[in-house]
This record gives C-alpha cells, structure tokens and sequence, in this order.
C-alpha cells in the first residue's frame, strides 16, 4: 500500500524511494519515476523547502562528487507509527500487573517533570503576563496549538491539540494532572472549562489574573 506523504503524486514517489533506498542520485531518481532530471530536481527543491529531504556530496570515481539525496530526521514524522497503541498496552499491562496505584505514581512523576522543566525554563519572569506569554511560547516550540486571551479578569489558555489525546482517552488521571500541574504554577484558583479527552475543541484553562 502506498501511503500518501504529499498531495504530488510525483514528490511522493521521490519520498517513498528514498525511504527505501537510503539515499538516491538525482539521476537514479530520473530512472526510477522516469522524469527528466530537470524535473527531478524541481520536486527536490520544494521538498527541500519543507524540510523533507536534504543532501550530502558524494565522490564517484573521477570528476566532481555528484548529490546523493536522502529524508531528513523530520521527514520520519510523515510515517504512520503506533506509538500511542504501544503506550497505551504497556500502561494496560502495568495497571493490570501492578495496579492503579503504580499508575498513578507513574502520572505524578510525569507531571513533577514537566512541573521542574517548566519553572526552569520560566525562570526569572516577574509578571504573570509575562510568564503565561512564557508558556505559550513553550508550548508552541513543543508542538502545540495555544491560545492565550484575557477577559475579565482572567487569563484564558486554551491547548487545541494533545500530544496525548489518545492515551488521556483511557487513562483520564493524565487530565487530572495536567490541571493540577496549572494550578502549582498559578494558584488553586485555575479551572478547565473543557477538556478534548471528553469531547470539547480545546482543553480551555481559566486563570485568575489577580
């Protein structure tokens, strides 16, 4: 089965074979799809521009070294993976074997991790305005889709997307620390208004400015 890694039926070809492959010439490339070089080329620089593919100088006999192009680390994330699945049987196993309790140490661990990273990369900021635009930030460079507004009287952030959305589907105390997780780093105060674990578009967090 061919899986669809870019809306160019042509670009998709060239990421499949080099998957494969490991690495190809532009000319191998031309040979495989059966395009011409310069065509090649042109897909190759728009993957390029994506970050899918890059390439090295490679020597081949006498004369100048040719490119050899390959996928770069990020193009890996294109691939189905089930990490989620494996997650989420292992989490099974531990509840089963050695019960709830162990889970939830395992929960409160994640949490006082990212708790720790957190305070250390917030470090030094004042203001609360300062420190949730902190946040925000951080969240973004990690993946995240944030939102932060404020509106009488209250900060409101909302997390459009969860890295863990479908391992917080079955094992809801992730939610429940991630809640206590805001509220150590800004007061008891802070409420969630919605949660995308049950349904919502968001996970929607009220802060208290004051």
């Amino acid at each position: 089965m061919i899986i669809m890694l870019d809306e160019n039926s042509t670009r998709n070809s060239i990421i499949h074979l080099l998957k494969k492959s490991g690495g190809l010439t532009i000319e191998e490339l031309s040979k495989s799809i059966n395009i011409t070089p310069m065509g090649i080329r042109q897909h190759l620089l728009s993957l390029e521009k994506k970050g899918v593919v890059t390439y090295i100088a490679k020597k081949h006999g006498i004369g100048r070294p040719g490119f050899f192009y390959m996928l770069t680390d990020s193009a890996d994330a294109l691939f189905p993976k089930s990490y989620d699945k494996f997650a989420i049987e292992i989490l099974k196993d531990i509840k089963a074997n050695d019960g709830s309790e162990k889970l939830d140490t395992i929960f409160r661990r994640r949490k006082d991790k990212q708790l720790n990273f957190i305070k250390d990369a917030l470090a030094g900021m004042e203001t609360l305005d300062n420190t949730l635009n902190g946040l925000k930030n951080l969240l973004e460079s990690e993946g995240h889709f944030v939102e932060l507004t404020r509106s009488n009287g209250n900060y409101h952030l909302k997390q459009y997307n969860c890295p863990v959305n479908k391992i917080a589907a079955e094992f809801r105390d992730i939610c429940k620390y991630e809640l206590q997780l805001y509220r150590e780093l800004f007061g008891e105060r802070v409420t969630r208004e919605q949660n995308i674990a049950e349904g919502s578009p968001a996970c929607f967090y009220k802060i208290p400015a004051h």
